[in-house]
């Protein structure tokens, strides 16, 4: 059975690009996208993803409250953010409402896939645009 993910980001050359390096590991796919938060949550409650990518920055919930929820009623979803802001009290919040990992926008055509597969095999990616400073 395929891994279902639910990709969210408010701008659509974000939710492009996530669903096209997703599209391309055959034993994954797009269960739902949203472009806001409400509606992230709103789609993970309806699909249960085993995986959620939620941009930090969206209109209505952000990425850390879609999260919160998403966590609340879908407690075996896995959450990874992504953003252009990496500064340490973002990441720390993120670890305190259950988000498993991190990826700078700057790092995501390097890191999504990876940053994935850990999280899917039980661990964490907290890495910033620093290849040397991992969190």
């Amino acid at each position: 059975m395929a891994t279902r993910i639910l990709v969210a980001d408010d701008h659509a050359s974000g939710l492009a690009s996530l669903r096209l390096m997703i599209a391309g590991r055959a034993d994954w796919e797009i269960a739902a996208q949203a472009s806001n938060g409400a509606e992230a949550v709103e789609k993970a409650v309806e699909v249960s993803p085993d995986v959620a990518v939620l941009d930090i920055q969206m209109p209505r919930l952000n990425g850390i409250q879609a999260a919160k929820q998403i966590l609340e009623c879908c407690p075996d979803t896995k959450v990874l953010a992504v953003s252009l802001h990496e500064q340490g009290p973002l990441l720390d919040e993120l670890k305190k409402v259950g988000v498993l990992g991190f990826v700078p926008k700057d790092r995501i055509a390097s890191d999504l896939l990876p940053a994935l597969d850990t999280l899917l095999k039980g661990g964490t990616w907290f890495k910033t645009s620093n290849r040397e400073n991992w969190v």
